[in-house]
C-alpha cells in the first residue's frame, strides 16, 4: 500500500505539463506528515510541498467522511476532533486553522459533490 505514493509519482514526474507536475508532487507527498512520520520520504513541516500538505488534509477529511468497505463513515464531530488533534502532527497547523475558519465553505463543497455522486448512482 505504501508504494502507491512512489509509483504514482514515477508514472507522471517526467511531464512538463504544469497540471501533471502538480499531480506528481501530490502523488509523492500526500502521505507525508507534518511531524516527519509520514512516507515515502519522511519529510517534515514545510519541506512537504504545499500541494502535499493541502492534499493530506483534504484526503483524510474525505476518507473519514466516506463509507468504505472496511469502515463506516465518521460523524463530522469525530472528524473535526481528529483533525484538531492531528494539527502539528499529521497536518500543517496553518492549514488546519484555514480549514476551520472556512469550514462552512468546505462543507458546502463536500455536500454538493456528495449530492452529485448520489444523482449519478440514481440515474444509472
Amino acid at each position: 500500500m505504501k508504494e502507491h505514493a512512489e509509483l504514482g509519482y514515477k508514472m507522471i514526474n517526467d511531464s512538463d505539463r504544469p497540471l501533471l507536475v502538480a499531480a506528481a508532487i501530490i502523488a509523492h507527498e500526500h502521505h507525508e506528515k507534518y511531524d516527519g512520520s509520514g512516507y515515502p520520504r519522511g519529510l517534515f513541516g514545510t519541506d512537504i510541498h504545499i500541494y502535499g500538505r493541502i492534499t493530506a488534509l483534504a484526503d483524510v477529511f474525505d476518507a473519514l467522511g466516506s463509507k468504505r468497505a472496511y469502515k463506516e463513515k465518521w460523524s463530522d464531530e469525530k472528524i473535526f476532533e481528529y483533525i484538531k488533534k492531528q494539527s502539528g502532527k499529521h497536518f500543517d497547523p496553518i492549514l488546519v486553522n484555514i480549514f476551520f475558519t472556512n469550514l462552512d465553505e468546505f462543507l458546502a463543497v463536500r455536500d454538493e459533490l456528495q449530492n452529485e455522486d448520489e444523482e449519478e448512482v440514481v440515474s444509472c
